[in-house]
């Protein structure tokens, strides 16, 4: 009976964990290559294997089917490429809280590569829209510049809030990026590169266009 239980409650953990996963991903179709969470592969394997042996109890199987569980997949879909480094990306998320890899991300090149490849696929419309709907599932970043962009403005609000000014000096150590960045802005905006959105962003700081550099 003990051993009974203990297997039930590991067969619960894991279900929560395929739960998860399915929050996450949209699907249950967990790869057998998922590197985040190799167990939960074998375990999702496990349970196509025992129901196609009759070996699965109603209250599982009616729990299964319950979150959509997938029982039967083509090799393709479990080992297909693509897939393994999108699966890769959500790992990379779990850690980071971003999908925004850096483009030489030492701990898996390949990864950053593969992001930058997906930005140039969808600009160029030759993302299918499964792939663009997984993607931005987990709130794939399409321009990693726009973010860093975010980033510096976020700063320069924090600036202001500080320092009541947008007029960042740039000689001072600390705030010597943040003075580059707004002076980036000042160019732009001179020649007519600034687009609406930033501009608004901008303009609704008081943001001065026209400030000399200060020392």
């Amino acid at each position: 009976m003990e051993y009974k239980t203990w297997q039930n409650k590991r067969w619960d953990e894991k279900f929560r964990r395929l739960v998860a996963y399915r929050k996450e991903n949209k699907s249950t179709n967990v790869p057998g290559m998922y590197e985040a969470d190799p167990k939960l592969a074998r375990w999702v394997k496990y349970q196509r294997t025992s129901a196609t042996n009759k070996n699965i109890s109603e209250e599982r199987l009616r729990r299964l089917n319950s979150i959509g569980f997938v029982w039967k997949m083509r090799n393709d879909d479990v080992l297909a490429p693509w897939m393994e480094m999108y699966h890769r990306l959500v790992a990379y998320k779990m850690e980071h809280k971003s999908t925004d890899v850096p483009k030489e991300y030492q701990v898996d090149p390949k990864l950053g590569h593969w992001v930058q490849t997906q930005r140039k696929s969808y600009d160029k419309k030759q993302l299918s829209t499964d792939r663009i709907n997984r993607l931005e599932s987990i709130s794939f970043v399409w321009d990693s510049y726009d973010v860093q962009w975010m980033e510096s403005y976020s700063k320069l609000v924090e600036y202001k809030k500080q320092n009541k000014s947008t007029v960042v000096p740039y000689r001072r150590t600390e705030h010597h990026s943040l003075g580059n960045w707004v002076d980036t802005q000042r160019v732009a905006y001179n020649k007519d590169k600034l687009s609406g959105k930033r501009l608004e962003l901008l303009n609704s700081i008081n943001f001065v266009w026209s400030a000399k550099k200060v020392s």
